[in-house]
């Protein structure tokens, strides 16, 4: 008995295994999860961090290890100046060892500026990897929200198909009864098929468009998306003056760019820090013998030494650096200008866009119910005769594209609030 109940609920197993049910925020966090474009951007964090680390370790001293073991060798020999024969000058130790310590005291700055340019370094690369993931939550939500309007777009134009082939049903009965002529009844017929290629490229479109979102959140392709989210108009209250004064407050691009400026200025002392000598440390131990089972008597030696290294001359490489730094510190600086502008222009063109699609939305609403009514009044007339199979389906045509406009409306409004948050760099995912 179980074993027939398994069979049974198999199928169904199966089903359930190809299916998933999906939110927005729920395709956002699949996508942040999957993305390999966000997998690198988390490496380049990783990778930065290390920079940190490299940077920090400059400041400390440095410790090395240096053994050796002479396995053969041939000792110099002289004449014995005091007597008759030669003698054997052996100035080596089979075995030594050397401890090495070097410690940097001063550096003109390069150190302290070194980490403290890793440091702007890392807090770029987290902020391009902040601003890489709302981009793709964006991508998401366009790609979500194009699957619900294909989808609604789908259901107007099987329901202006339906509504064709009745017309074309009721035209056969009214022909049949001599009510309407030949004309009329191919008119109808031919109305209809019209509408068979309009169904079959918005069912089209919603495969596409499952396609890409599928794309997005790494699903295989056999997998079915059923999404629990669906397009609705709730509208907000927006300032356009408020939403610049947050754009300039909270985009990434902008916190990037502050980022440059700063990296650009350190990299101008650093240039600078070339004019500067250069102050070291080091401390070496030395111990050596011939024998290791005689290791007390082995004989070892420090030194402990302060050195300055200073470059007189360069040909004149330090100041073009110096010079090449700035040179890159003022583009940055025009490049912040530049990019306040368009992110300005950005916004103002997204607040006219949401304001044209709610327009539009109350506007279409309206039409949609005066388009209803008249359809509703149309099929009505035309059953009995007191109206044409051209006006009606004309009628009918007005109410399709009335629901496909209403339906592109909300669905610019939606995006457009959505657009919104990204302009003014408010996160799109959680």
């Amino acid at each position: 008995m179980k074993t027939i109940s398994l069979i049974l609920l198999l199928p169904l197993l199966l089903v359930a295994q190809n299916q998933r049910t999906l939110s927005i925020d729920q395709s956002i966090a699949m996508a942040l999860e999957r993305n390999p474009h966000i997998k690198i951007a988390s490496e380049q964090v990783n990778d930065a961090k290390q920079t940190v680390y490299q940077a920090l370790g400059t400041a400390l001293p440095s410790i090395s290890l240096q053994g050796t073991h002479i396995a053969d060798e041939k000792v110099q020999v002289i004449q014995n100046p005091f007597a008759p024969g030669t003698l054997e000058l052996d100035f080596t130790m089979d075995y030594q060892y050397d401890i090495r310590v070097s410690q940097p005291l001063f550096t003109g700055g390069k150190i302290a500026l070194g980490a403290l340019m890793a440091h702007k370094g890392l807090d770029l690369v987290k902020s391009q990897y902040e601003n890489e993931k709302n981009n793709l939550s964006y991508d998401v939500i366009q790609a979500y929200l194009g699957v619900l309007v294909t989808q609604e777009f789908t259901d107007v134009a099987r329901e202006g198909y339906e509504t064709a082939q009745e017309f074309f049903e009721i035209s056969q009965l009214l022909y049949e009864q001599g009510m309407i002529s030949k004309l009329d009844l191919l008119q109808a017929e031919v109305q209809a098929a019209n509408l068979l290629p309009q169904k079959t490229q918005a069912e089209n479109g919603v495969t596409m468009a499952r396609a890409g979102l599928k794309m997005l959140l790494g699903l295989d392709s056999e997998v079915e998306v059923l999404l629990t989210d669906a397009m609705t108009y709730n509208p907000g209250e927006y300032d356009l003056d408020q939403l610049k004064v947050d754009a300039l407050n909270n985009r990434a691009e902008l916190k990037q760019m502050n980022l440059s400026k700063s990296l650009s200025s350190l990299s101008v002392n650093m240039a600078r820090a070339d004019y500067l000598p250069v102050i070291g440390l080091s401390y070496s131990f030395t111990k050596s013998g011939n024998d290791l089972d005689l290791y007390d008597d082995w004989n070892n030696s420090y030194m402990v030494a302060v050195g300055l290294s200073y470059d007189l001359f360069k040909a004149g490489t330090r100041y073009s650096k110096v010079k090449q730094a700035r040179i890159a510190q003022r583009q940055v600086n025009y490049g912040y200008d530049a990019l306040k502008d368009g992110i300005l222009l950005e916004v103002e063109q997204v607040y006219l866009q949401l304001m044209e699609a709610q327009k539009n939305i109350l506007s279409q609403k309206k039409t949609v119910g005066q388009a209803e009514e008249a359809a509703r009044l149309a099929k009505i007339q035309f059953r009995e005769g007191t109206i044409t199979n051209l006006q009606a389906n004309q009628i009918q045509i007005n109410l399709t594209a009335a629901k496909a406009n209403y339906l592109q409306a909300l669905f610019n409004y939606t995006l457009a609030e959505a657009s919104i948050k990204k302009v003014i760099g408010e996160s799109l995912h959680r």
